[in-house]
């Protein structure tokens, strides 16, 4: 699965209403090691935002525990022509749907579904991920 740069925010800087099941998400990621990605652009605005919001110490600090739980799916030449040519209305979310399937990742987990097109893959919030691989997501 590919993780998109909100649902990262949601859980390192709090964000509500959405920080508690963005807990329960990567607690259900890290205890079932499901295969976990994200692109260059994901660790890059993340990090720029939490050293914003905080401070580059705590944004380094969050950086390295997210690389413990993702991979990195490369972004080339390819992807970026690609989304160039996509009608999408979100470049960079155009970007991060042609590296997911460029990378053979099936679903994108967001809370901006409408930015992604969901006839080239499965696009999905914490919350539906949560429920449809029986992880209670009232429950952490």
């Amino acid at each position: 699965m590919f993780l998109d740069s909100d649902v990262v925010l949601d859980l390192y800087i709090d964000r509500e209403p959405h920080h508690a099941e963005a807990l329960r998400l990567f607690t259900h990621l890290k205890r079932t090691k499901v295969g976990c990605y994200c692109s260059p652009i994901v660790i890059a605005n993340t990090y720029y935002l939490l050293s914003k919001v905080k401070n580059t110490k705590y944004a380094l600090e969050k950086m390295r525990n997210l690389r413990r739980l993702v991979s990195i799916a490369p972004v080339g030449e390819k992807t970026i022509d690609r989304a160039l040519e996509d009608p999408h209305k979100d470049f960079e979310d155009s970007i991060q749907q042609n590296c997911a399937l460029e990378n053979g990742i099936k679903v994108i987990l967001t809370r901006n579904a409408k930015h992604f097109s969901k006839e080239r893959i499965s696009v999905m919030s914490p919350h539906e991920y949560l429920v449809a691989f029986g992880a209670d997501p009232t429950q952490g």
